[in-house]
């Protein structure tokens, strides 16, 4: 029958590309405008055939991270759910807004608790390839600037092309999709 054979040629496309291209994390430290933005990206990620999770760290509430409260209480169970996400991922979108000209401290806090997570500190990021965007009321590229050497300092490979977007500025799609294909294709590499 023509249908079967048409959807199991569906099913084995879905099978192979799975195997093929892959997966895709959107760490989001907002839930405003940089929130759209993941939200944004993960929907033009999957209009490519990606297969993408959108962690959002403000929903994580994680406690703010210092070596007391380590000592006092170890380390949360979501932190070692977030740093056991990260670590099965190859590629990410880091979408966060500038706070004082760096960038948010839930993006900060997460990071330094994913660095304590891990057997080495740079576990999670170490040759992973990175893009990083923002939405900005005022400037961006201050905290665009502090991600970049973060993620750098923790061992990823950042991608030249950010996305920066304003009030005034909108995203413009098809640079979003061409950044997200090389993410993709140097994940493969």
């Amino acid at each position: 029958d023509n249908n079967a054979a048409l959807n199991l040629l569906f099913i084995f496309k879905k099978y192979i590309l799975r195997i093929i291209m892959p997966k895709i994390g959107i760490l989001v430290a907002s839930s405003n405008n940089n929130q759209k933005l993941g939200l944004k990206l993960k929907e033009l990620a999957l209009s490519q055939n990606y297969e993408v999770e959108l962690i959002n760290l403000v929903d994580l509430r994680l406690p703010l991270y210092s070596t007391v409260e380590e000592e006092e209480n170890g380390i949360p169970e979501s932190v070692l759910d977030l740093a056991t996400k990260i670590l099965s991922l190859k590629a990410f979108i880091i979408v966060a807004p500038e706070y004082n000209g760096v960038m948010p401290p839930v993006l900060n806090n997460a990071m330094a608790w994913t660095s304590r997570a891990t057997k080495d500190w740079r576990d999670a990021f170490n040759e992973k390839i990175v893009a990083l965007a923002t939405h900005s009321g005022g400037g961006g590229a201050k905290g665009l600037q502090a991600m970049r050497i973060q993620f750098q300092h923790l061992g990823a490979n950042i991608l030249a092309r950010e996305i920066l977007t304003t009030y005034e500025k909108p995203l413009n799609e098809e640079t979003a999709i061409a950044m997200i294909n090389t993410l993709a294709k140097l994940s493969k590499a």
